[in-house]
């Protein structure tokens, strides 16, 4: 587990992360697993349930939805914690366009870090944002 001032520093970078505080910080990154994924492998598979959740250090990742590419997340964006946080299958497959490096979330340990922190309310209010944006773009007004 990575849980150096490195780290801290670049979840504080991340959207998904800006609304909390240093100790919420300092405890998540305390359960993050920094990983080198190979181009090619999966990150997120379409339909399956979240096992865990990852937020890109270096390195691109295309996001697939039904076989075709809809998106690509590089360096300071999360993926997949929308199943972290409902436990529904993956919306969408995520692979590895170029050799990556994340930070591995693992489920079991954040849902044990959502209960104990105030980075659940954070976590909610970014996700809500990011639906609402969405909503825009696909020209309904989210209310």
């Amino acid at each position: 587990m990575a849980s150096d001032k490195a780290t801290v520093e670049r979840l504080a970078q991340v959207d998904l992360f800006k609304r909390c505080t240093r100790k919420d910080l300092e405890s998540l990154a305390a359960i993050v697993d920094e990983t080198d994924v190979a181009p090619g492998a999966i990150l997120c598979d379409q339909g399956r349930v979240a096992d865990a959740c990852y937020v890109v250090i270096e390195g691109e990742a295309d996001v697939s939805v039904g076989g075709s590419v809809v998106a690509t997340a590089g360096p300071g964006q999360p993926i997949g914690e929308m199943g972290l946080l409902d436990h529904l299958p993956r919306s969408a497959t995520v692979t590895a366009r170029t050799p990556m490096r994340v930070y591995k979330i693992n489920a079991d340990r954040f849902e044990a870090l959502l209960t104990s922190t105030a980075i659940a309310r954070g976590l909610l209010e970014h996700l809500s944002l990011r639906v609402r944006e969405f909503d825009v773009g696909r020209g309904r007004v989210a209310i």
